[in-house]
């Protein structure tokens, strides 16, 4: 992939980053200060997506296999990005509707905040230098996060067979669950598809 096909997905990929991190303020303050701010960064980054894709073809030199993978990256991103709104209904339900986390489950999710954090610098970071220790070091943590994501919802299940947790909990937890680990598989995609480039 050329060095602006990288740049352009790089920058959504930072905006993806912002996003995530309004969200993670206001999950851990329980308020809903930045989520306004997100769904705006959020259409913003929709349009800059759809800038970088629609000025592909006009890129001088551009072959049709590096136009598609870029097409298919960005479909990444995109999906990335909407997972990052599920991430954020679910923190909009949880302090709208005064949901207490049990102590489990904000380490967990503490887990997988700084981790999707960890995982977007790392990707951009690919992104710019597009090397293979990268791409390996991506790969293997995004994967270690998809386990980590199946390995809490075990307990998430065990935890509500013993009713530790209530049925709204739960299902607000479980769908932020669902939606990290739909972050990591689509992270690691993208770091697949652009080293095929």
């Amino acid at each position: 992939m050329n060095e602006k096909s990288c740049a352009d997905l790089c920058n959504v990929v930072m905006e993806l980053e912002n996003m995530l991190d309004g969200i993670a303020q206001d999950f851990y303050r329980n308020r809903e200060e930045h989520l306004s701010e997100v769904e705006k960064l959020s259409a913003t980054t929709v349009s800059s997506m759809k800038k970088s894709v629609l000025k592909i073809p006009l890129i001088k030199g551009t072959s049709v296999k590096e136009m598609a993978g870029k097409y298919e990256v960005m479909r990444d991103l995109e999906y990335i990005r909407v997972n990052l709104e599920k991430i954020m209904r679910a923190t909009q339900d949880k302090v709208s509707h005064s949901v207490l986390f049990s102590n489990w489950a904000v380490e967990e999710l503490d887990v997988l905040f700084s981790g999707s954090r960890k995982s977007l610098r790392s990707l951009a970071a690919y992104l710019k230098q597009c090397n293979e220790y990268n791409r390996f070091d991506l790969d293997k943590e995004a994967g270690k996060f998809m386990e980590e994501c199946l390995k809490f919802t075990r307990q998430h299940e065990d935890r509500f067979i013993q009713g530790i947790c209530t049925p709204e909990s739960s299902a607000i937890y479980q769908a932020m669950l669902d939606a990290f680990r739909d972050t990591f598989r689509h992270i690691k995609s993208c770091v697949v598809k652009v080293y095929q480039q």
